[in-house]
């Protein structure tokens, strides 16, 4: 084969590979696996750098569509555009460096890669990652099978520069090793793991819950929920009270002392104040702010997104909040970048990157993704490390509804919850 009809051959599959996992099908992500050797195997770097780029811009390309409703008419259309040919051009980049005529340096040059686009800063942006395939080729194999995920490329690749025998025992041994972490995972014990009995996860179709009254419907469809529901734990989406307050505290009083007379446990996603006043940081709560947005307050189209900051005086924080027979509240740690995240404005909410996103219910040890969380690798594994025994994934799918995003969301959350073999409960309002 030639050198030009390989590097054509690698630009196709990758841009395939990419076009298969922006579907959000199980299988799209299985095949992410296969991401590192596609792009990889190109004569030269130039060559790899575009079986990359064809990669990102195929897979991120739900993006536009997404962000075109997320921004509205807040910004130049063109916005869209330049943030998914940024975020894919900036994911290229470790892999081109990834690129050696050397093939024995891709046992440790690929995992370089996968390290650079998982942990902050190209965390923050590391979508569409071939390490969520894991859970779909190796379920319940935890940390070795990500392991597999991450290093078996290299080796395969690596293999090209051996004699013809080494090269294909290297290959057999690979081949074994994948076999024994598919079939072993599923031989010792089921793939999907057991629902814990008592926890509900709360679908919900409020649209935009900033509109006038929706956010009251909301609110008094959660509390009628919680009355009629025999569950130990209820769990609702993402921004489904847009802002927490002392005075929505005080309007959910008899919920609330009914919730803990029975022992039931509401997680509510919630818009919370940054000035809002935590156990932890010792901020002023400014109580004149909520009840001026508990009465409607004008905002702007930006203000209306779920992940956005609000006014000057008041920026808003996602939030899981525990509320009921147990207190606590979960920080977003990775707020969605430009909405909610802008590290060159005065008006920004910030990145909580040490959060182990685990909170204690239940007698469990809850995994909580955020939205824009679910569809990264860094927050899952960063929880991982911290022993859950559940994970829960609550989020707004109302902006993106039209594109295969939720999909994608769903998809990769089941993917983690196969491979670390735990029980995922989501909530989504759509």
């Amino acid at each position: 084969m030639t050198l030009r009809s390989t590097n054509v051959l690698s630009f196709c599959g990758a841009t395939a590979i990419g076009l298969a996992i922006s579907t959000g099908h199980a299988v799209g992500l299985a095949m992410a696996a296969g991401m590192p050797i596609v792009c990889l195997m190109p004569g030269n770097r130039k060559a790899a750098l575009e079986s990359a780029l064809g990669y990102y811009t195929a897979g991120l390309w739900p993006m536009i569509p997404g962000l075109q409703r997320y921004i509205g008419s807040a910004t130049s259309p063109l916005v869209p555009f330049a943030v998914w040919l940024l975020a894919a051009t900036l994911l290229v980049v470790p892999w081109t460096f990834a690129w050696t005529d050397r093939p024995a340096q891709c046992v440790w040059r690929i995992p370089l890669a996968f390290l650079a686009t998982t942990i902050p800063p190209l965390g923050i942006i590391g979508f569409i990652s071939p390490l969520s395939a894991a859970g779909y080729l190796f379920p319940s194999t935890g940390w070795a099978g990500l392991a597999a995920v991450a290093l078996l490329p290299g080796v395969l690749l690596a293999a090209r520069g051996m004699a013809p025998r080494v090269r294909l025992a290297v290959a057999c041994l690979t081949f074994a090793t994948c076999g024994l972490l598919a079939f072993g995972g599923r031989m010792r014990t089921t793939v999907e793991a057991e629902t814990i009995p008592g926890w509900v996860g709360v679908n919900t179709h409020f649209g935009d819950l900033t509109q006038p009254f929706r956010d009251y419907a909301a609110a008094t469809f959660i509390q009628q929920k919680a009355a009629e529901s025999p569950a130990r734990v209820l769990i609702f989406p993402e921004f489904i009270v847009p802002r927490w307050s002392e005075a929505t505290e005080a309007f959910w009083g008899r919920t609330l002392d009914r919730c803990r007379k029975l022992g039931q446990v509401l997680m509510i996603g919630a818009g919370l104040p940054s000035n809002a006043p935590t156990k932890d940081d010792g901020r002023v709560f400014n109580f004149a702010a909520s009840i001026k947005a508990l009465e409607g307050g004008g905002s702007s189209s930006l203000d209306a997104m779920p992940e956005s900051a609000t006014s000057n005086s008041e920026s808003l924080e996602n939030a899981l909040l525990i509320v009921g027979a147990s207190t606590g509240k979960l920080y977003q740690r990775v707020p969605a970048p430009i909405g909610m995240w802008r590290p060159f404005s005065e008006v920004s909410v910030p990145l909580h990157l040490n959060g182990s996103g685990i909170i204690e219910i239940d007698h469990q040890r809850a995994a909580a993704l955020i939205c824009y969380e679910e569809m990264l690798t860094f927050p899952v594994l960063a929880s991982m490390l911290h022993h859950p025994t559940v994970i829960i994934g609550i989020s707004n799918s109302f902006w993106f509804d039209d594109t295969t995003i939720p999909g994608y969301q769903a998809a990769a959350l089941r993917a983690w919850a196969r491979l670390f073999h735990l029980p995922l409960f989501t909530a989504v309002n759509s």
